[in-house]
């Protein structure tokens, strides 16, 4: 999988946010480059969605004979399987998490 680094979003702050902040990267105090949130979705989608295609090139390969080694392309198969779950868990959390704050009573 092509994810290889957790992000920490604690460093933006939320005045920059309303002001109109862009999605590119943030350096901080610390000199580490931060994402916003958007940013690393989108991320995280187009890696699910080339784990996605790579798996189906295995199948298309296997199914015709170029591809002779199965365990690849279940390792393959399995790993977009993974991320696609992992991806569909993270939209129900964020929005198990947004219809909490709609119900909140101001």
């Amino acid at each position: 999988m092509a994810i290889t680094r957790v992000h920490d979003f604690t460093g933006r702050s939320a005045a920059a946010e309303r002001a109109g902040g862009t999605t590119a990267p943030r350096r901080q105090a610390d000199g580490v480059a931060r994402q916003s949130f958007g940013e690393l979705v989108r991320e995280f989608s187009r890696d699910v969605n080339d784990l996605q295609f790579r798996a189906g090139r295995a199948v298309d390969m296997l199914a015709t004979g170029k591809a002779a080694d199965v365990h690849q392309v279940m390792i393959a198969v399995q790993e977009a399987g993974v991320a696609l779950d992992l991806m569909l868990e993270i939209r129900n959390r964020v929005l198990e998490g947004y219809q909490e704050l709609i119900r909140m009573q101001v």
